[in-house]
């Protein structure tokens, strides 16, 4: 992941999401989310359009406490963002089929993430396929 790259995520995640942040129980604080984001663990899925970057996936295989109360070894999705132009046209759909491959591929249990409950629309995209884990 190029500097340029990660800046790109973590100002794309603050500029989608901090508001949301701020309004749960964590709060926003871009410092803690470059650390999460520049973890070695960390993995990335960019979009291009016309080489300009305009949504990403972080992720990272993880073993994750699942509802059934066993630790299963998945593919975390910490982030899906992409850029409010570019909203709705399936590009996040896109990446989230690319990162259930890439999962499959690796023999992973589950794609999971988290959803704010306050994000309605994402909530009722992504819980189709993939199993949310909601957060007030």
């Amino acid at each position: 992941m190029t500097p340029a790259l990660l800046t790109f995520a973590i100002d794309l995640v603050e500029s989608n999401m901090s508001e949301l942040y701020i309004k749960s129980k964590d709060g926003w604080c871009r410092e803690d989310k470059e650390d999460e984001m520049q973890d070695v663990t960390s993995r990335y899925l960019i979009a291009f359009h016309n080489d300009k970057p305009v949504g990403m996936v972080h992720f990272q295989f993880v073993d994750e406490e699942t509802m059934t109360d066993h630790d299963a070894e998945v593919a975390y999705c910490f982030e899906i963002q992409v850029m409010p132009e570019y909203q709705r046209r399936g590009i996040g759909a896109y990446l989230i089929s690319l990162l259930e491959t890439i999962g499959k591929a690796t023999q992973m249990e589950k794609v999971m993430l988290t959803v704010f409950k306050a994000s309605r629309f994402d909530y009722e995209i992504l819980s189709k396929p993939l199993q949310p884990i909601i957060r007030p």
